[in-house]
């Protein structure tokens, strides 16, 4: 029988080379082990004697054993012969990072953990009735009434000034009208006979420095870009003001039938103020939401005014008029009741000539709630000298003189024209 052909591991590259000697096919290094019948040290799947191993691993498959040698079973190894091992793989490392480098890796991974967690908790919210709510507050404390109206059911109705006075911009131009503070303390879902949900979100607040507690009802509207409206979220404002007097709320001219009914205004702090004339000083009140009152109201009332500082001496100025041009200035007959002096009745066509010498010192009071005049009367009489002249039967004319008290009792008010007007008693 012909010897057949070992087959080796070649150390360097690890493929199975034919032959005991010479170079690797593969990679071309050296084989170390002699040609067949060396002795020495076997490894595993090596031919030891010319007998060749089946079962070994090539680039290619397996080399199998001559038809002639049957394969034999590897044999085991003596202890005391080395087994062949192959070095482990290794990875050459590269350039390593600087220090600097390895700041700015860490420095952007902690940014990037900042931008998640400000994600999650900055996010919006999905929209819910008290969220509505609190949007609704965010509005009024930047001043913008246009975007709390939009989150207001109006019906379908447009909000205008003359519907509307108070639900304007200038009601809350000033930063210390405005609500401040709100926050959502509870809610409640109730459902409707409709089919709908309607939900009470109760707030806190402050408006004018004062704290204040109200409920707000928030219906569903299925729109998806405003999910949630407020109904009717205002106060209702009246303002009595005595008659005559015109009256601004937060600066607004306000029609004094419109502020008696009571009129829609934001939640905040409101200042009635009316506007003095000559006989009565203006004043000023405040007001926010009243709970208790029965309903959402503000309510202000102004009462008796009080009398203007010149008050007085503008009565007691219209008064000497009034006595001047109804009884000095003119011959009048002594039955001309526009002239409050009385002269003796003499004749029947008499003419009497009128002459203060003392005008009456007057002095006023309170015309009564709701009255828009002052009463006033005489503290100090007057007197004025009168001239009787008539004609008698017999063709002569005959002259009286004399004088009379001047006492005189009436009420003062405002006209039309913006003039003291006097009316007296008789």
């Amino acid at each position: 029988m012909s010897e057949s052909t070992a087959a080796m591991l070649c150390r360097p590259c690890g493929q199975a080379a034919p032959g005991m000697s010479g170079t690797c096919p593969h990679c071309g290094s050296p084989l170390a082990t002699a040609g067949p019948g060396a002795t020495g040290p076997a490894t595993p799947g090596h031919a030891v004697g010319g007998t060749a191993t089946a079962g070994l691993g090539t680039a290619g498959g397996q080399v199998p054993a001559p038809a002639s040698v049957p394969a034999q079973r590897a044999q085991p190894q003596p202890a005391d012969v080395p087994a062949y091992r192959f070095a482990p793989a290794r990875v050459a490392s590269g350039p390593g990072l600087s220090r600097r480098s390895r700041l700015a890796i860490g420095v952007s991974g902690a940014v990037v953990v900042l931008a998640v967690a400000a994600f999650l908790v900055l996010r919006p919210a999905p929209p819910s009735p008290g969220g509505t709510v609190r949007d609704y507050f965010a509005d009024l404390g930047r001043g913008d009434t246009a975007a709390a109206l939009g989150l207001v059911d109006t019906g379908g109705e447009t909000v205008t000034p003359a519907s509307a006075p108070l639900l304007v911009p200038a009601a809350l131009a000033n930063a210390a009208n405005r609500p401040t503070g709100a926050t959502v303390t509870a809610t409640r879902t109730e459902a409707t006979g409709a089919g709908g949900n309607l939900t009470a979100v109760a707030v806190t607040y402050k408006a004018g420095g004062h704290p204040v507690a109200q409920v707000f009802e928030v219906v569903a509207t299925g729109d998806k870009k405003t999910p949630y409206r407020l109904e009717q979220p205002f106060l209702y404002l009246t303002v009595e003001s005595p008659e005559g007097l015109a009256a601004t709320v937060n600066g607004i001219a306000v029609d004094a039938d419109r502020l008696a009914q009571g009129t829609a205004a934001f939640p905040g702090a409101y200042q009635a103020t009316t506007k003095g004339n000559a006989l009565f000083a203006g004043a000023t009140q405040n007001a926010t939401y009243q709970p208790g009152t029965g309903g959402v109201r503000a309510d202000i009332a102004f009462g008796q005014p009080a009398l203007a500082p010149g008050a007085a001496q503008s009565v007691q100025a219209a008064a000497q008029q009034l006595l001047d041009a109804n009884c000095v200035n003119a011959q009048v007959a002594s039955y001309n009741y526009e002239c409050p002096l009385r002269a003796p009745d003499d004749w029947y066509d008499q003419t009497t000539v009128w002459k203060i010498t003392n005008y009456p010192q007057l002095q006023l009071s309170a015309g009564g709630p709701g009255r828009n005049e002052v009463a006033f009367s005489t503290s100090s009489p007057g007197t004025a000298g009168y001239t009787i002249t008539y004609t008698d039967f017999d063709g002569a004319t005959q002259t009286h003189t004399g004088t009379v008290p001047i006492d005189i009792s009436g009420y003062a008010e405002i006209g039309d024209n913006g003039v003291i007007q006097l009316t007296l008693d008789y």
